[in-house]
């Protein structure tokens, strides 16, 4: 039932942020879904947290209802003022909702890939190398493509970057700071291993390539370059399943 209400909520907010299919009924469904669908996120399951997202989501509904029901299209809630706060607020709750759902997806991939590398017992090197960084890539691999369809090819050739600096930089920071948390400790040693030198010399040089040829092409990327970018990948893939098949790493 939870899950049920997870993919309602994943519908509504679809529809309730694109204009194109607004429909006032399942922008009230999407608001009293969606305070139960974070609670099944968080895994907050006791009497008290249900019965405040079932009110909270009640209110929600009740109140869109109300402001929305003469709405032909999707509500300005302008306020009087000149920036419309209902396309604002929604596509906020839409962002929220489609981040809990590519993490609630990443996390069910990886548990798959890692259950059929234990089944296959194919080497661990080997499976982070290769099925968990596609696995845990996935949010990116579809968000991106679908930005860029929508006509915002900068916005995401720039989150192709940025994806992976948060993840570096504030990802991995707050499971260092976590770590030396729980274990007490200020500090720890990490092993520059072979296929952590293969995935930062690959990344680098990649990252030379495309800000060399966006620099000699007038600030523009070569249409074929994806042709570069899926050879370069298969390159690297390859060296790292020798590398785990070997047992080099």
């Amino acid at each position: 039932m939870c899950y049920i209400t997870l993919v309602i909520a994943l519908v509504c907010v679809h529809v309730q942020v694109d204009p194109a299919s607004y429909s006032q009924q399942w922008l009230v469904v999407s608001m009293l879904c969606s305070p139960m669908a974070m609670l099944v996120y968080f895994d907050a399951y006791s009497l008290w947290a249900v019965l405040t997202a079932m009110a909270v989501g009640f209110c929600l509904g009740l109140g869109v209802h109300i402001l929305t029901k003469d709405e032909e299209g999707l509500p300005t809630l302008d306020l009087g003022t000149s920036f419309a706060f209902g396309p604002a607020i929604l596509s906020l709750a839409g962002f929220i909702m489609g981040v809990l759902w590519i993490d609630t997806l990443a996390s069910e991939v990886v548990g798959i890939v890692s259950l059929t590398s234990k089944l296959l017992s194919l080497p661990p090197s080997l499976v982070g190398l290769t099925l968990l960084a596609v696995g845990s890539s996935l949010g990116d691999a579809f968000g991106n493509p679908s930005m860029a369809r929508r006509g915002h090819a900068s916005t995401a050739l720039t989150a192709c970057f940025a994806g992976p600096l948060f993840n570096m930089l504030i990802s991995m920071a707050a499971g260092f700071g976590s770590f030396f948390a729980r274990e007490g400790v200020t500090r720890t040693q990490v092993q520059f291993t072979p296929d952590i030198a293969l995935g930062v010399g690959c990344l680098v040089i990649y990252n030379i390539v495309v800000a060399a040829v966006g620099i000699l092409n007038k600030s523009r990327i070569p249409e074929k370059f994806y042709l570069f970018a899926r050879a370069w990948y298969a390159m690297y893939i390859i060296i790292a399943c020798l590398l785990g098949i070997t047992g080099l790493v």
